[in-house]
């Protein structure tokens, strides 16, 4: 699969097999500005920031589902992150 974030006036965060096809949008709800993504194979989560909610989230990597906040900030620009083990790494712009 390709994962991809959408900033504008529909923002999302979607996924579509590699030559394009089947593209199916896993986020489109309490988003503003989702910028870097890292998927965990072993807990099988997509991560992602959002840089105007100030926030760390993460869902099902198949589905979609159980989305949950990992972390929420204040006066952060978030602009990437990486999970690697137990560990989520994160640039503040």
């Amino acid at each position: 699969y390709l994962f991809w974030t959408e900033w504008g006036q529909t923002p999302c965060i979607g996924k579509a097999h590699l030559d394009g096809s089947e593209k199916v949008v896993l986020v489109s709800l309490g988003i503003s500005w989702p910028n870097g993504i890292s998927i965990d194979y072993e807990e099988n989560k997509l991560y992602w920031c959002d840089a105007r909610t100030d926030k760390i989230e993460r869902i099902d990597l198949e589905s979609g589902g159980n989305r949950e906040i990992v972390l929420s900030g204040s006066n952060v620009d978030m602009f990437s992150v990486a999970v690697f083990g137990a560990y989520i790494y994160w640039s503040d712009r």
